[in-house]
């Protein structure tokens, strides 16, 4: 990671810095953050993974018996959606102005969504 950031090559040093992040918090991309939560039975987290066209950001906007009718289990629909508004979620704002050619000037906003 250090070695591509120093070099200049960020997407590089981006792909190395999720990489590390994936194994240090081992969970992968591709899986559900419900994972970290014990009480997600491993069956419901993988339904939950295969349902790709829906992404993270959209489930704190279904109700239990839309997220219970998912993963086919609507009895889990309440627990599923406590613990989905129990992850946290942050809305991010950024204004970037340069100041030289090589200093950049970033004002970063974040507020609790």
């Amino acid at each position: 990671f250090e070695i591509a950031l120093r070099r200049g090559w960020s997407s590089l040093a981006k792909l190395c810095l999720d990489f590390s992040n994936m194994v240090s918090y081992r969970v992968w991309r591709s899986q559900s953050p419900l994972r970290q939560f014990a009480d997600v039975p491993e069956i419901v987290a993988r339904k939950l993974e295969r349902k790709s066209d829906i992404e993270w950001d959209r489930y704190s906007d279904l109700t239990a018996s839309d997220i219970g009718e998912l993963v086919g289990v609507p009895k889990l629909g309440r627990a599923l959606h406590k613990l989905v508004n129990q992850y946290p979620r942050l809305e991010v704002g950024a204004q970037i102005q340069p100041i030289t050619r090589s200093l950049l000037r970033a004002e970063v906003t974040l507020t609790p969504a």
